[in-house]
């Protein structure tokens, strides 16, 4: 009679270690997701302008991002276009100059996509190498570009309002930056290279605001 309730604590016991395990499992094939709402990044880029006397003005700016918080940019020296693990491709449409002395100033309306684009392919010589990749973040924008016709200097502010954003895969696991609705600024110092290609260079970073 003792022999009934020892081997049923025995099964109860192998049961539990069963349940257990298969819980463990379970939390290990979890995915999380870190949702990064702080964003800061930085950028190297070149932009296309549209030849003067079409309309409408038509922009295009592209390039990699250098640093981003929280993911890593580059995998290994050199940091270069060539070896960016992200990239970004924008195109907007531009208002009528203004000019206030040698200064020179517009609005600029349009798109920015940022991609996770492992296959190192991007070359400046091909702007189209920068949108290849996959979509991790796609933002509205509103740029006002500032340029001298002294030195040809640029600086540009832009508001941007994120308008989709997907998880990406990184060596730390899950990576989304931003949520649909949240906006960061960008800030662009760069040099006119008219007639071009490409029109300029600049350089700059964005944040939340």
């Amino acid at each position: 009679m003792k022999r009934l309730p020892i081997l049923l604590g025995v099964c109860l016991a192998a049961a539990a270690v069963a349940v257990s395990g298969h819980s463990s499992s379970t939390r290990t094939k979890s995915t999380s997701v870190t949702v990064v709402h702080h964003l800061w990044f930085e950028l190297v880029g070149q932009f296309m302008n549209s030849a003067p006397g079409v309309t409408p003005i038509t922009h295009i700016h592209y390039g990699y991002l250098s640093w981003i918080q929280g993911v890593d940019a580059f995998k290994a020296p050199p940091h270069t276009d060539g070896t960016a693990e992200y990239t970004f491709f924008a195109d907007g449409q531009t208002s009528h100059t203004i000019s206030n002395g040698p200064l020179r100033f517009a609005t600029r309306i349009g798109q920015l996509t940022i991609y996770r684009d492992p296959s190192h392919n991007s070359d400046f010589s091909k702007p189209n190498t920068f949108r290849d990749g996959t979509r991790v973040l796609v933002a509205t924008y509103r740029h006002q570009p500032i340029g001298s016709t002294l030195t040809g200097a640029i600086s540009l502010f832009s508001h941007d309002k994120i308008t989709f954003s997907r998880p990406f895969d990184t060596p730390h696991g899950k990576v989304q930056l931003g949520t649909v609705g949240e906006t960061f600024d960008e800030h662009y110092t760069g040099q006119s290279n008219m007639p071009g290609p490409p029109s300029g260079y600049f350089i700059g970073y964005a944040v939340s605001r």
